[in-house]
């Protein structure tokens, strides 16, 4: 088997950066995986070939809800015979990029997508059955940079990009809010957590999209 990858990330003029996230997927089946590369085992996403898609649960240490944690945040079915499927996006508000101790990683030619000033990007995993360049249908769709394009196995074809995206006002005071939240069960854990993050997992919209949002946990 082998498992090839991409890693990408956002940030803005001042040098104000997201974390790292790779996509993977397989050359033997038609697996694709989403996750948070700096966050390690946080947050990662499986589309299987099946059509069976799963967003797996933080490490039980890092559980904050209510009662013991499940084995998987979300579960849900795509049809692998549609020409068109958008299973998964990240969105990260430049207005939650930050300075400071980031995890280093070896470097594998990670793409850093540059956010404008008070906007945010959305990075968005497409599964689709068209051939042909597709370069001016994605910037007529308002998407200008191609992460990955890659065929899997079952004859679809894997495309990650990114565009920008207007974070509504009413979105950033709920992350807000959050932030609350998670700030106190931060101050009650254990060992010292550097420029800690945090993710939420919304949808799926009328496309079916489930969309997480990286946001820092302090300001």
């Amino acid at each position: 088997m082998a498992l090839r990858s991409k890693r990408f990330g956002v940030h803005n003029h001042d040098g104000a950066r997201s974390s790292e996230w790779v996509v993977m997927w397989k050359t033997n089946t038609s697996d694709v995986y989403l996750a948070t590369r700096t966050l390690g085992g946080s947050m990662k996403a499986s589309l299987h070939e099946s059509g069976r898609c799963h967003v797996r649960a933080p490490d039980p240490r890092k559980w904050r809800g209510v009662g013991e944690p499940p084995r998987f945040l979300d579960v849900s079915n795509i049809d692998v015979s549609a020409n068109y499927q958008l299973p998964f996006a990240v969105v990260i508000p430049e207005q939650e990029l930050r300075h400071g101790e980031w995890a280093q990683h070896r470097d594998k030619g990670t793409i850093w997508i540059e956010a404008s000033p008070g906007r945010g990007v959305e990075i968005a995993l497409f599964l689709v059955r068209a051939g042909g360049d597709l370069s001016s249908n994605l910037e007529e769709s308002g998407w200008h940079t191609v992460i990955v394009n890659a065929s899997v196995p079952d004859g679809r074809r894997l495309l990650v990009v990114a565009g920008e995206a207007t974070v509504p006002h009413a979105k950033l005071s709920e992350l807000d809010s959050v932030r609350l939240t998670a700030r106190a069960a931060l101050a009650n854990s254990a060992g010292v957590v550097r420029n800690p993050r945090m993710l939420l997992l919304s949808g799926p919209n009328e496309q079916g999209t489930r969309k997480f949002v990286e946001a820092a946990l302090l300001q």
